[in-house]
């Protein structure tokens, strides 16, 4: 890995090299700026040590198969976020930022020429601040669960920049997506856990939600904890019935909904124990043993 950037400045990873943000460029022959043909990975670090890394390298690289994309190895990724957050002087932060971005450039716009078109950025900022809840709005468009791109994380964003538009107008800081069967899908950057009747449940990847790495941590948890959580098919109409709810993501963690449409809503029984133990699986991932 190459560094040509003094500590703290700002930096990313390009290709390899690391380079100060304004210097990083991607041609307008680009793939992703033509068709959208790109994918990301968005990881939270904790005292610069990345979260769950291997889970969302293997999300990553399942992505980038489905699309065509180049995708360095896990060794050159991993050294390369940790240099980007040491560069930016995020490896000593408590939470930081750190996003892989794929594109796809011509054969002509390879480095080097003969080798496979790559194009790869890795970025550390800091960690954005989420509220402790979240005031969540439902909103008319849905997730189309038959799409071709269904479960991958790829930069086709546009949808949730119009979603973001509609709740952060209504005053709301989440938005929630339907499927194209009007079920309960997922956020625009979240997955969603209901408690419904005395038991958790949340959507299935059937209903066209990405398989989120904290969702999956979370069943994992909430099944160590004794808590039941249901993979079910939840119908949008049935909102209005549930009784608590929680969002995860990687930078959200465990957020608890304050209120869904205006509707407030209480916090979800033994959410603070799923809380706690999330906490513990990162200390002992960052900090300690990934077991």
């Amino acid at each position: 890995m190459q560094s040509e950037t003094p500590v703290n400045s700002p930096s990313l990873i390009h290709n390899g090299v690391l380079c100060h943000a304004p210097e990083a460029r991607v041609a307008v022959t680009d793939r992703a700026i033509r068709w959208g043909q790109g994918v990301f990975e968005t990881l939270a670090a904790y005292d610069g040590r990345p979260f769950l890394t291997e889970s969302h390298l293997k999300r990553l690289r399942q992505a980038a198969g489905m699309l065509d994309l180049h995708c360095p190895c896990d060794t050159i990724l991993i050294e390369a976020m940790d240099l980007v957050l040491q560069s930016s002087g995020l490896d000593v932060a408590g939470r930081s930022r750190l996003r892989i971005t794929l594109t796809s450039p011509t054969e002509s716009q390879s480095n080097p020429p003969s080798g496979p078109p790559e194009s790869w950025f890795i970025e550390a900022s800091p960690l954005p601040n989420h509220p402790e809840r979240a005031a969540v709005i439902t909103i008319p468009f849905v997730r189309n669960d038959r799409s071709a791109l269904t479960g991958l994380k790829t930069i086709n964003y546009g949808e949730n920049v119009i979603a973001l538009k509609l709740a952060a107008e209504a005053g709301a800081d989440e938005a929630l997506f339907g499927n194209t069967r009007d079920l309960l899908c997922e956020g625009t950057w979240s997955n969603i856990f209901v408690y419904h009747e005395g038991t958790y449940l949340t959507p299935p990847l059937s209903s066209g939600c990405l398989p989120g790495v904290t969702r999956a941590l979370v069943l994992d948890l909430c099944r160590d904890l004794g808590i039941t959580v249901r993979e079910v098919d939840f119908p949008m109409r049935r909102l209005a019935e549930i009784e608590g709810a929680f969002l995860t993501s990687s930078l959200r963690e465990i957020q608890v909904i304050s209120s869904l449409d205006g509707r407030p809503l209480n916090d979800p029984p033994g959410v603070a124990l799923i809380r706690d133990a999330y906490r513990t699986q990162v200390e002992r991932y960052c900090h300690g043993s990934s077991t």
